[in-house]
């Protein structure tokens, strides 16, 4: 039998030993690459990770840098905020007080004699502590206009919530109402009228710091003193002398609920202007008995007596009431009209709201108008030699006059026209 040769057998034991060395060699070389390549992977994920630590790192500290800075910010806004709600907390502290004193300002010319007080236009009489005013009379004001006034802090919650539903369901065309009696006096002081969110605001605001500056009876005695209660009528004293020739303090409590009634709308239910209002003056009058009986400040023997008056009809008296002579010289109007513009620009307020403190806060004001050379200006425009008309017969001429001291540069006398003057 023939033996079968293996190729190895062929093959000489020296090469075949190198072929061997040669196959370990190159097994172990790409052990060797693949060791690195694993090693070289698992350096990149290594890294990978490294840089992605770093780059979070870096992420978290500008997050960081970020709030500080958007919380510094805030910061100083609220700082800012704080500062000009403090500015003008103080401002209208000082405004308000002088205002409380509810006295005419006067013009004084350069001899210190009295030639205009502010405000004699208006029919006010003298202002009435809340101790001389019936108790009737304030109950009836509280219970129909504000009948929380007593526990609130110058803004009624409820009424105002209510209010700005109101508004809110009805997409801004109701008014916004809800207004205290501090809020009103708010309104009576500034001058401002206007209907938008904004005053609205504002009125709160400064609401709230009226409450801080004074007592509720402070509050409540400015306010009957300064309402208006009609045409050109301030003042509770005033229309009691208005409506029934008498002295608020002898008004009846059926004449104590007329007048509180008729402040949502005094022109209208004034019993003198010809209306046919009878019935509506009744009607008001009643609702306010009635709020009074409901809220305890009445009983039922007194309701039934202010009633049976209010059915009789109420026994109205006009009575005069003199008013001062307000056409004042051209000197002095432009003086008050600098003044008005003066205060509004240094105070940061309306001119309505200068007006007002000008009427309201005994201020003393020092005019340049030599008065003895004013009335001899006005007197020279009177003449008739002055006056030439024109070819349809009705216009005529006009003419103005300034007189200056040139070392001072004050203005010591002026007319604006011929003619009387008439009025501001």
């Amino acid at each position: 039998m023939r033996k079968v040769r293996n190729e190895e057998d062929e093959i000489p034991k020296s090469v075949l030993k190198m072929k061997q060395d040669k196959e370990r060699r190159e097994e172990l070389k790409n052990k060797e690459l693949k060791n690195k390549g694993e090693q070289g992977k698992h350096s990149d994920k290594s890294n990978n990770k490294k840089g992605a630590k770093s780059k979070s790192k870096k992420d978290k500290h500008k997050n960081r840098l970020l709030r500080k800075i958007i919380l510094i910010l805030i910061l100083i806004l609220l700082i800012a905020g704080g500062i000009a709600l403090g500015i003008s907390a103080h401002n209208w502290k000082v405004l308000s007080e002088a205002m409380f004193t509810n006295k005419m300002s006067v013009v004084l010319d350069k001899e210190g004699e009295v030639i205009a007080e502010l405000g004699n236009e208006q029919k006010k009489l003298t202002p009435v502590d809340i101790e001389d005013m019936p108790e009737n009379l304030v109950d009836a004001y509280v219970s129909i206009e504000d009948e929380r006034f007593y526990s609130h802090h110058g803004v009624d919650i409820k009424r105002t919530g209510g209010a700005i539903l109101s508004y809110i369901t009805s997409f801004g065309h109701s008014s916004y109402g809800g207004s205290t009696i501090t809020q009103q006096l708010v309104k009576n002081l500034t001058g401002d009228t206007t209907d938008s969110i904004t005053r609205k605001v504002k009125e709160w605001w400064k609401a709230f710091l009226l409450e801080c500056y004074f007592s509720k009876d402070d509050i409540l005695e400015m306010y009957l003193n300064v309402i208006y209660v009609g045409p050109n009528v301030y003042g509770v004293q005033t229309g009691a002398k208005y409506y029934f020739n008498k002295d608020v303090e002898d008004l009846t409590l059926a004449e104590c609920a007329y007048l509180a009634g008729i402040n949502n709308s005094p022109n209208y239910y004034n019993p003198f202007e010809g209306y046919d209002n009878e019935e509506d003056i009744t009607d008001r009058t009643l609702t306010v008995l009635q709020k009074m009986l409901e809220l305890g400040k009445i009983d039922e023997s007194e309701y039934g007596k202010a009633e049976k008056e209010v059915n009789n009809g109420l026994d109205f008296d006009q009575g005069e009431i003199e008013i001062g002579d307000c056409i004042y010289s051209y000197h002095t109007d432009a003086l008050i009209n600098e003044v008005i513009q003066d205060l509004a620009d240094e105070k940061n307020i309306s001119e309505a709201f200068a007006k007002n403190y000008l009427y309201l806060s005994g201020s003393t004001i020092y005019s340049t108008q030599d008065s003895s050379m004013q009335d001899k200006v006005e007197t020279e425009s009177l003449k008739s030699q002055y006056i030439l008309y024109s070819a349809n017969g009705e216009d005529t001429s006009q003419a103005a006059m300034v007189i200056l001291n040139h070392q001072t540069g004050q203005v010591l006398a002026c007319t604006g026209g011929l003619r009387r003057k008439r009025d501001f």
